[in-house]
């Protein structure tokens, strides 16, 4: 099985870049539709991306299940092959040419996270990962730090903008973590933050509700990069439902939780 999967996920890989192409189009022109909640946005971009994404994965993998997010009415059920698409993590980012966007792809087998992909256009940065088999960017090793504790410790954050009612909780929290940590920033693409605490560059990052796509890919990636990701009660995320998140470099995973809390 193993060689097969590889092959389609190499598949996958090729046909993420491939597409990216549309997020560095320029936006002038693009139709920008709001979403049910406040600052929930989808442009031509996300839906022709996610068109031509699910087409060919279904053509590599004809037997899977892919839960996307501008799809209506996903089957929320992981079969034996799962795909997890975000055809554009950081919409809002993309319509104003912040250049912090990416698509982010997860591939679950048999109920457990296995591959991981997660490209950055403006950087050419690729990330992907399968399971026991470790994280890359264009294909070099990548791990997280070696940070101990929050006092020395880079944390980035998302503010669950599409749900203005927990501003209040999420900015308490924010004034508590910062106070106790070296810095905080704040991108607006949960899925590049948890590829950048993957990485080395982030000690961090919590967000108090991310949808199963925001963080699919980027997860497999981070653990595979010696990471840890767990919802604000220390629990595994279901990859089935939104929740809150947590993603360390393990060491400070603890303290962050209680500063949260």
């Amino acid at each position: 099985m193993n060689n097969h999967l590889d092959a389609v996920i190499d598949e996958a890989v090729k046909l993420v870049k491939d597409v990216s192409r549309f997020l560095l189009e320029d936006m002038e022109d693009k139709k920008v539709i709001r979403k049910s909640g406040d600052a929930n946005f989808v442009t031509d971009i996300d839906l022709k991306v996610q068109e031509i994404i699910l087409k060919k994965l279904y053509e590599i993998l004809p037997e899977s299940n892919i839960i996307a997010e501008e799809t209506i009415a996903n089957d929320f059920k992981l079969g034996k092959y799962t795909w997890i698409l975000d055809p554009v993590d950081g919409t809002t980012n993309l319509m104003y040419g912040y250049k912090y966007s990416c698509i982010a792809l997860g591939l679950v087998v048999d109920g457990t996270p296995y591959a991981g992909i997660v490209y950055n256009p403006y950087l050419n940065e690729m990330f992907t990962a399968k399971k026991g088999q470790g994280a890359f960017v264009n294909g070099l090793p990548i791990g997280v730090t070696d940070s101990k504790t929050l006092g020395d410790s880079l944390i980035t954050f998302g503010t669950s903008p599409y749900d203005k009612g927990k501003a209040e909780e999420t900015f308490r929290v924010s004034k508590n973590v910062f106070m106790q940590c070296r810095d905080l920033r704040r991108s607006g693409c949960a899925a590049l933050d948890i590829c950048n605490v993957a990485a080395g560059r982030m000690d961090g990052f919590y967000e108090m509700e991310l949808q199963p796509w925001d963080y699919a890919g980027a997860s497999v990636i981070l653990e595979e990069a010696g990471g840890r990701i767990t919802n604000w009660q220390g629990n595994k995320l279901t990859y089935l439902t939104k929740d809150s998140a947590i993603a360390t470099n393990v060491h400070i995973h603890e303290e962050l939780l209680e500063a949260i809390k």
